[in-house]
């Protein structure tokens, strides 16, 4: 009788899950686990007599929704108050948007953060600023891999420019603070509005092939009764007041900013 192994393919480790033999043939059904979180399953058949063998990709069904402990979503909203926001107080002085980012190594720290810079540049969002800071501080040669292990941290939910740069990029764990509904209750519709017209969606999905996205307020507000959601909530709180505030800013200057010549704004 065979035996179903471990079985390494390329750079992919195999876990077996059974095996089972007819008269003519051996099968074997492994199944990987992908970087997104997606389990793949395939059939191996071997002949009895022949050495030879068919890879049969079976199919694929999408892995745990992507969540956090409350000690990782505690760590990404200091990394929200301490890390982007002090750049975006500034950002907004200069006529910018409040949307900001931080790319996050495996342990909740911030390798890279930055805010929107549309003044300079009007792609210049918050992510795809973020992404082009980390771009200079991170090798060529090593981008792809610090990609696949990091962190995406956006203050907003990223519009649909925004989660294509951070596709691109290689990242596949994105975690953000506001959703659309509250974006656009900060008087900037424009996410929502520029998927609606260009492709008739209201957002991109939200796990997909490529990543999987999280909602911190969901997360918070979805948590079990405790002592450690009281405390993420007095913090959910007053970051949404924060960002309330320096949204205010934003839309109070814009008109007087001589450099906001944004198309939308």
């Amino acid at each position: 009788m065979a035996v179903c192994h471990l079985a390494l393919v390329g750079h992919l480790l195999f876990y077996p899950v059974f095996y089972f033999e007819t008269q003519h043939h051996h099968f074997f059904l492994y199944y990987y686990l992908s970087t997104t979180g997606r389990y793949f399953f395939f059939i191996i058949q071997m002949d009895h007599n022949s050495s030879s063998s068919h890879f049969h990709h079976v199919s694929h069904e999408s892995g745990s929704k992507l969540t956090a402990t409350p000690s990782q979503i505690m760590a990404m909203l200091n990394i929200i108050e301490e890390n982007i926001l002090p750049k975006t107080r500034e950002g907004v002085n200069r006529g910018n948007k409040v949307f900001g980012a931080a790319i996050l190594d495996s342990n909740y720290e911030t390798v890279y953060s930055d805010t929107n810079n549309e003044i300079h540049c009007p792609i210049l969002h918050g992510e795809v600023n973020t992404i082009l800071g980390w771009s200079a501080i991170v090798p060529a040669s090593d981008r792809g891999l610090h990609a696949k292990s990091a962190i995406f941290l956006s203050t907003h939910e990223p519009c649909c420019m925004c989660i294509s740069s951070i596709v691109w990029a290689g990242f596949n764990t994105v975690f953000y603070f506001f959703p659309y509904a509250i974006t656009t209750d900060q008087g900037i519709p424009w996410d929502v509005e520029t998927m609606h017209e260009l492709w008739g969606v209201d957002s991109y999905r939200r796990e997909n092939k490529f990543c999987k996205t999280a909602c911190l307020i969901d997360l918070i507000d979805s948590m079990n009764e405790s002592e450690d959601k009281n405390k993420l909530i007095k913090r959910k709180e007053r970051l949404i007041n924060i960002y309330h505030e320096l949204s205010k800013k934003y839309h109070n200057e814009k008109g007087s900013n001589s450099e906001n010549s944004l198309v939308l704004n």
